[in-house]
């Protein structure tokens, strides 16, 4: 999946993969695509390869509620992220491949 999520569904996927021994190889990030995120702790960074599953109460994380209104100002203003944009049919989403 090349959505890249929040740093609340990144955590909760993390702990999932944590808890579950039968997932061996967890499924790719894309944290790089994030630039900002919503959590306090800031995007998620691996360090030698790995991301530690956060601690502390529920999902280790903390809602940044100012960061939040911010991605929803973004989103009133400019509508849904869409890295398959084409301007030539505004409202279509391409799908992968590109042909």
């Amino acid at each position: 999946c090349y959505s890249g999520d929040t740093g609340i569904g990144s955590a909760c996927y993390l702990h999932l993969c944590a808890a579950l021994g039968w997932i061996r190889e967890p499924n790719q990030s894309l944290f790089r695509m994030q630039p900002m995120d919503i959590i306090e702790e800031g995007p998620f960074t691996p360090k030698n390869n790995t991301v530690p599953v956060p601690e502390g109460h529920g999902l280790g994380v903390t809602l940044s509620r100012e960061r939040l209104a911010a991605c929803h100002r973004d989103f009133v203003e400019n509508g849904a992220c869409n890295k398959y944009h084409d301007p030539e049919n505004p409202g279509t989403y391409r799908r992968l491949p590109l042909n």
